[in-house]
């Protein structure tokens, strides 16, 4: 009787040994008014609470992505009495000022792994650099999925978090369930909704919390979570501590999660001659110069290959790189958001020289040839004019000799961040800001000549759209839907239009007669760059897009990428057809190589060298 009874207790230790309590919190926006002193009291809340084990916190942490946001958030985390693990969320990609380095440098990694009571538990960042409108994962973070999960034991209790719903809310979803689908998966956690709520995604359980925030609720608050047996419990912790149970799961063994095609490529029309998988993000656009065609990763790592797709050299440029590279009279420059700037030879990447910044380097680049005085310490040892324009995360603009890498002129106007690509044009640099304003400076001096501003939204500004001009009229799309055509000269408005309903994406045809703008939804739209008139409307149905992108014209012919990873072709009668398929990724602007030659990337390292007949 007493072997029995101690059997019994022991059974009851294993069963309450696998009952526990952990915090959630998600959707904080530090930056929004009151929001950090609302954090801090949810962390005394959490702290006052001896049965929570550990924190989580799905995303959404500032409300732009500011460093010092972020040093605010992890300040304020800093105070909790147990340990916690932190995702970024779109807020906290989509206007970085760091190209999202700043967060793994506080936090050491923007993912994590633990385990907790025999449990498994794994976050991924959802979040894009420098993109909104929906979220990613990225594919160096699938395989670390991957690898993370075969390092479990085979039955063990598996547990998701990520920022956004694990549905077409994030582009590629199905290859996480299509990982996930071999494991014993019991919830997904995430936030991004601001509300509680639960749903399956590919019928994995789908946990949704509230905001930290008052907004639009009576009180901050969080979500408590019980994790027994059987069943996962959610309650909601309001300002004053009170809990309220708003649901619960019930845990499964036997769950049967289908498994979704997520085919990656697909040639409909073209003569493919390459195609290349870096399997790594590519922030930014591929970069032809010369028959060579050059890829920086977000990694680092520059790439050269020739038009038949052959590597030609690598190179570790040691930073985080968000913007193409350039080059001008065989000399390649590519810049870090750590500060680097460097050079390499053109044609074999050998390394010439670095200098660093203080601040990120965050525009895209651009070569000019500057003539005019240029007052350098270093001699030269060649003629060449090139040099190479910079933006910075604080809004500095300068101009530096390409082959010595000395300071020409420098533009300290602007006072935010410099995300998109100048357009040089009649010696003049058009670039937009996050300070709300475009930009007109001299091309040999960089003084000022003109500012522009329509809506004084930081969240409207005109500064990730890369302008485009006809040489009379600077044109621009926003994420206000509203298209702009700006005086090259005087920088006045000439005409704006709402009709295109377009996002930060605009070309504009060789002979400057014509604008092509791809909206925001399902529409491409051809219209008179004089007037706004619309020439033609096309319904492509590629659903919502928000990936700035250029338009090009080729022979009469318009190419351009969409958010869904196809590239379309508009021909001169107006007639549509997609002619390539790179993935489940954002594709880059399209880019012309020599005759009928083109290139094209997307954001997860595709590369397409292909011809159009």
């Amino acid at each position: 009787m007493k072997k029995s009874f101690l059997i019994l207790l022991l059974l009851i230790q294993i069963v309450w040994a696998q009952n526990y309590k952990f915090a959630w919190i998600t959707d904080m926006h530090i930056g929004y008014d009151g929001a950090d002193t609302e954090l801090d009291s949810v962390v005394a809340i959490i702290n006052r609470q001896p049965e929570v084990n550990f924190t989580l916190v799905s995303g959404d942490n500032t409300e732009k992505g500011r460093n010092a946001e972020l040093e605010t958030v992890k300040e304020i985390l800093d105070k909790l009495e147990m340990p916690y693990y932190i995702i970024p969320g779109n807020h906290d990609t989509k206007w970085s000022e760091s190209g999202t380095s700043k967060f793994s440098e506080l936090w050491k990694s923007d993912k994590f792994s633990f385990e907790f009571n025999g449990d498994f538990y794994i976050g991924l960042n959802s979040g894009i650099p420098w993109r909104g409108g929906g979220g990613h994962i990225a594919p160096e973070d699938l395989n670390w999925l991957e690898k993370q999960l075969r390092k479990t034991t085979p039955g063990q209790d598996i547990y998701f978090v990520v920022h956004h719903p694990l549905d077409e809310s994030i582009d590629n979803w199905f290859k996480v369930t299509n990982i996930l689908r071999d494991y014993n998966i019991h919830a997904i956690y995430h936030g991004h909704g601001h509300k509680n709520k639960i749903s399956a995604y590919n019928k994995i359980p789908g946990v949704m919390s509230r905001s930290t925030l008052s907004k639009g609720e009576k009180s901050y608050g969080f979500t408590l979570v019980e994790n027994r047996q059987d069943s996962i419990y959610f309650f909601e912790v309001d300002g004053l501590g009170k809990f309220r149970n708003w649901g619960n799961i019930v845990k499964s063994d036997n769950r049967s999660i289908p498994l979704i095609d997520s085919s990656n490529f697909r040639n409909y029309d073209t003569e493919l001659i390459s195609q290349i998988n870096l399997n790594s993000t590519l922030s930014a656009s591929l970069y032809v110069n010369d028959s060579k065609i050059y890829s920086a990763a977000k990694n680092g790592i520059l790439s050269c290959f020739d038009t038949t797709g052959t590597l030609l050299w690598e190179y570790d440029c040691f930073g985080d790189v968000m913007s193409k590279p350039v080059s001008a009279d065989g000399i390649l420059a590519v810049a870090t958001v750590q500060g680097d700037l460097i050079t390499l030879d053109a044609n074999t990447g050998q390394p010439l020289q670095t200098i660093g910044f203080d601040e990120a380097i965050t525009s895209q680049l651009i070569t000019i040839n500057h003539t005019g005085n240029k007052n350098l310490m270093i001699p030269k040892q060649t003629n060449s004019d090139a040099a190479v324009i910079v933006g910075t995360a604080s809004g500095k603009i300068y101009c530096f000799d390409l082959e010595t890498l000395q300071q020409i002129w420098v533009n300290e106007t602007p006072k935010g961040m410099i995300e998109t690509e100048p357009l040089l044009i009649n010696n003049k640099i058009i670039f937009g800001s996050w300070d709300g304003y475009l930009y007109c400076i001299e091309e040999q001096t960089g003084s000022l000549i003109w500012r522009w501003q329509d809506n004084k939204s930081f969240y409207y500004a005109p500064a990730a759209c890369k302008p485009v001009s006809n040489g009379e009229n600077v044109y621009i799309a926003t994420s206000e839907k509203k298209v702009y055509a700006i005086n090259l000269l005087l920088g006045k408005t000439e005409w704006e239009s709402s009709k295109f309903e377009a996002w930060e994406s605009i070309g504009i045809s060789d002979i400057g007669h014509r604008i092509f703008v791809k909206s925001f939804e399902d529409k491409f739209h051809i219209a008179s760059a004089k007037t706004s008139n619309w020439v033609k409307e096309l319904n492509l149905k590629f659903g919502l897009d928000t990936m700035p992108v250029e338009p090009i014209e080729w022979n009469g012919n318009i190419l351009f990428g969409g958010k869904n990873g196809f590239i379309y072709l508009i021909d001169e009668n107006f007639r549509y057809k997609k002619i390539l398929f790179l993935g489940t990724a954002r594709v880059h602007t399209v880019k012309h190589i020599k005759d009928n030659m083109f290139a094209a990337s997307n954001m997860d390292g595709t590369i397409a060298i292909f011809k159009i007949n």
